[in-house]
């Protein structure tokens, strides 16, 4: 039991950067309660067993945040995980929002600090792409550089996948995987905009998830949410109540699609 509690333990590294952060969970200033804490521990412990298992490169980690189960959807947020060779750690990186604000910044931060989130469950849904997509991949995320090229500091919840005027967490992701397949097909000159990545996923046929969102829902969410907008997306969809946005699912779906020896099982 004690080595299982201190290897738990060695899965809590401190987090980058410093300041309250959220993504796909609600902005609180209470502490964690303790049955929060556990089963964060533990969902980070039963991932870290099976990462170990499959020893990728590098692959795409999802999360259970708010409950989205109305507008279909289960995972609010996805990140990156490799594993840090100086500590034998495995780490994640990803883009959050700063809490009450339109900004975001990007993070890295141990597998207990990932399910930290006062989170809705704490299942985790693993997508590992196939070698030569994860060796593209790892370069990519691994390089500061990279990582903050694909970065729209200007946070919006609901951004349209192809605009970049916003960002939200996960569009962030999916535009450097769609960097990393691009290299992989050998586009040249290489990816290094946003907007370039955009029109590989268009060229790629990714398909974003659609939100059924009344005027009215619009209306409050803008007025009293700053990370919140919807002058991004076209006005014949929105006025039509429908809002495409980049979800887990729909990532998970199209990476499928793309590279199809990729592999997907949710760590419960």
């Amino acid at each position: 039991m004690r080595a299982t509690l201190r290897a738990m333990a060695a899965l809590v590294l401190s987090a980058c950067m410093v300041g309250t952060a959220t993504a796909g969970t609600p902005c609180s200033d209470a502490p964690p309660k303790p049955t929060s804490i556990q089963q964060a521990f533990q969902a980070a412990y039963k991932t870290h067993l099976r990462l170990e298992q499959l020893q990728p490169k590098i692959a795409l980690m999802g999360r259970v945040g708010q409950d989205l189960s109305k507008y279909g959807l289960r995972y609010s947020h996805i990140a990156f995980i490799q594993k840090d060779e100086a500590s034998g750690q495995w780490r994640t990186t990803h883009l959050l929002n700063a809490c009450n604000s339109n900004q975001s910044a990007l993070w890295q931060e141990g597998l207990a600090n990932f399910f930290l989130d006062d989170l809705t469950a704490y299942d985790a849904l693993l997508v590992i792409p196939s070698p030569a997509i994860q060796e593209k991949l790892q370069a990519l995320v691994s390089n500061r550089d990279s990582i903050k090229a694909m970065h729209q500091p200007l946070y919006n919840m609901v951004a349209y996948p192809f605009s970049d005027k916003y960002q939200n967490s996960n569009q962030w992701a999916l535009e450097l995987f769609a960097e990393a397949l691009s290299q992989q097909a050998g586009i040249n000159p290489p990816i290094t905009t946003r907007k370039q990545s955009q029109q590989w996923l268009k060229l790629t046929n990714y398909e974003p998830s659609t939100l059924k969102l009344s005027a009215f829902t619009r209306l409050g969410a803008r007025m009293f949410k700053a990370n919140v907008a919807f002058d991004d997306h076209p006005d014949e969809r929105r006025f039509a109540d429908l809002i495409d946005t980049v979800t887990v699912e729909s990532m998970a779906n199209y990476i499928k699609r793309v590279d199809p020896s990729s592999t997907t099982e949710v760590v419960r």
